[in-house]
């Protein structure tokens, strides 16, 4: 019920201030030329257990789009966490360093801030701690759902193809 009721207040459009992001930094200097701002999002079937991840990958030339799918997955936490580890897991296997990855879940961006675990997702949360040392600056950040609508698009054009099969 709580990861509901997290999910529904992340549909929610609000004026409330982001908090303040967190740094992972491992360097002193985190400006490099392969910065890129990652925007993160999933979307989530109840009755069929299926998700469908988006992320939008933003360097200072070009944007790209990007999607995969899951069948089996238990809430919309747990999606989120997925897709955030598949799109740092894209980043690094396309030998980039350094990223801000943003996403709308509130409640996982503390988490990752704060280095919690929680049991549901334990397992996705230390996989994504485990590959921050291969980052030379690494950040995530909360951002309101608004601001995320063309990753929220792209998981839920993927979750509509996944379910047309």
């Amino acid at each position: 019920m709580t990861d509901a009721r997290e999910w529904t207040l992340a549909q929610n459009h609000s004026n409330t201030a982001s908090p303040p992001a967190r740094m992972i930094n491992l360097e002193p200097n985190p400006n490099r030329p392969n910065y890129l701002a990652i925007y993160t999002d999933a979307a989530w079937n109840p009755s069929t257990g299926c998700a469908a991840f988006g992320w939008i990958i933003d360097d200072p030339i070009t944007s790209s789009q990007h999607s995969a799918t899951e069948t089996f997955v238990s809430s919309p936490l747990m999606a989120e966490a997925l897709v955030l580890r598949q799109a740092i897991i894209f980043t690094l296997n396309h030998g980039i360093g350094s990223a801000v990855i943003h996403s709308d879940s509130q409640s996982l961006i503390k988490m990752i801030r704060s280095n919690s675990f929680v049991l549901e997702i334990y397992g996705i949360l230390h996989d994504i701690f485990s590959l921050f040392n291969a980052f030379s600056f690494i950040e995530f950040m909360f951002i309101l759902r608004g601001a995320n609508n063309r990753a929220d698009s792209v998981a839920k054009q993927a979750l509509y193809a996944l379910n047309q099969f």
